[in-house]
């Protein structure tokens, strides 16, 4: 508890970051990984394997951007310093002890970055008493759009939860239908974005989940994207994300991650 006290005071990040939820919910992604190593390395290892196929059969190794790099868990981040003369990573939060694992490579870069574009106007007008919802961003960066690379890092089905959340609590006057129908288009105005790109793109995303009781019976499944609707993954696998454990002897959840080697450009 000390420990991710002192992560939170001292980690650099804007304020919208800070007071939405976005750096405790990192801090605590970074507990839960350490809780549950054992469970989630197998959708660590896929998902890294994956990225380095995606990398190997790219003709351009000029920069690879990695969007979501998060707490570095599932990213091959030695192996891609090696093939690619830069790296790039976008997150909206980089704790000190991933800054510092960052320092081991030259050509290494993080930038503070929301991917949906809403979580900082949705702050600004949610401080000010606006219960406006501000639209997704459907386009990339040019940084990206001449990349020799760009990966989705398992962020898709999480775009719209602490946005969600924070208009929920502070845009009480808006109708949760129309939440729920923004909330969808953020995670539609993502895939779009990556489709509109004209480099290599590979998406690694969970698009379902199963809760099973203690005896392993499924008490319930369904999408974690809403109504987007994915073609049929390269590959697919479970990420048991939340086992069994003295905390949880009844409930225990997986997501069905799916993972997409986009090369062609679609617009």
């Amino acid at each position: 508890m000390l420990f991710d006290l002192y992560t939170s005071l001292t980690t650099a990040c804007s304020p919208y970051v800070r007071n939405m939820g976005y750096l405790s919910e990192t801090i605590d992604m970074r507990t839960r990984a350490r809780a549950n190593q054992q469970a989630w390395q197998p959708h660590l290892d896929a998902t890294q394997q994956f990225i380095l196929s995606a990398a190997r059969r790219c003709q351009d190794n000029g920069k690879v951007v990695i969007l979501g790099s998060g707490l570095l868990l599932d990213l091959p981040l030695a192996a891609l310093s090696a093939m690619f003369r830069e790296v790039a990573l976008k997150d909206v939060v980089c704790l000190p002890g991933t800054r510092k694992e960052l320092k081991r490579y030259a050509n290494v870069t993080f930038a503070e970055h929301d991917v949906t574009g809403v979580a900082e106007q949705l702050y600004r007008n949610g401080v000010q008493g606006l219960s406006e919802l501000p639209e997704p961003l459907f386009s990339r960066p040019d940084d990206e759009q001449d990349a020799g690379l760009v990966v989705s890092l398992n962020i898709l089905s999480q775009l719209w939860v602490i946005p969600r959340t924070f208009a929920s609590q502070r845009m009480r006057r808006l109708a949760p239908d129309r939440v729920d129908e923004w909330c969808g288009r953020i995670t539609e105005a993502h895939y779009a974005s990556l489709r509109s790109l004209s480099c290599p793109v590979c998406l690694i995303a969970d698009h379902g989940f199963i809760k099973r009781d203690g005896s392993g019976a499924i008490i319930s499944r369904g999408s974690t994207i809403g109504g987007l609707v994915l073609p049929e993954p390269d590959e697919s696998w479970t990420w048991n994300i939340a086992p069994l454990s003295s905390r949880s002897r009844d409930l225990s959840k997986e997501l069905i991650v799916g993972a997409w080697d986009v090369i062609c450009q679609v617009n």
